[in-house]
């Protein structure tokens, strides 16, 4: 079995928190799919291993999307620069950067006490155990 990398030696994450101006309430795969398109576009796909980027949290219209530190410019360009969605006008603004997930939800998206996912679990143990 393998062993993990110690916390010394994994590569630095950033989150990037957005807003996504569109007609329509667009589905995750949907965003998925614009983003990875713009930021190859933009990066090329050696730039876009390199940046690996990947989302994190979706609720029409916010988000927020994990890369790697020194790559976040190149991420925020590519996303400046996405214009049309099926031949809508969209647009994405960058929010802001964090380093943790809850922080960017907490300053950036204005969700007050984020659920944390082992939280939830306890919850849904629970809620098996009653029944």
């Amino acid at each position: 079995m393998l062993k993990t990398l110690p916390p010394t030696l994994r590569e630095k994450k950033r989150y990037i928190a957005f807003k996504i101006l569109y007609d329509e309430e667009l589905k995750e795969g949907e965003v998925v799919n614009l983003i990875r398109k713009a930021v190859l576009e933009y990066y090329g796909s050696w730039g876009t291993s390199k940046a690996n980027p990947w989302l994190v949290y979706y609720d029409f219209p916010y988000g927020i999307l994990r890369c790697q530190r020194d790559n976040v410019d190149y991420v925020k360009a590519s996303l400046i620069l996405i214009r049309e969605f099926k031949e809508k006008p969209v647009n994405i603004i960058c929010l802001g950067v964090s380093g943790t997930i809850r922080k960017a939800k907490i300053k950036f998206l204005g969700i007050k006490k984020p659920k944390r996912w082992f939280v939830i679990r306890r919850e849904r143990l629970k809620a098996k155990k009653q029944k």
